[in-house]
């Protein structure tokens, strides 16, 4: 099986505070996480406030648990 079952009932992914401000909308409320894509995975900084991305970066995938 590639992705198995998940266990939880929710996933917790760790969210970075980042220092700094939007560039579109001025909020001091940048937070850096990864988020997958159709294409895979990224770590990006957004904004909380308006959802612009300041920054985006591929990254291998995470590892998968399961047997």
């Amino acid at each position: 099986m590639l992705f198995p079952q998940p266990t939880e009932m929710t996933l917790d992914e760790p969210v970075e505070q980042v220092d700094g401000t939007c560039a579109a909308c001025g909020a001091a409320d940048l937070r850096r996480y990864r988020l997958a894509d159709y294409r895979g995975w990224l770590r990006v900084v957004k904004c909380r406030s308006c959802l612009t991305t300041a920054e985006r970066e591929r990254i291998p995938a995470p590892p998968q648990g399961g047997s």
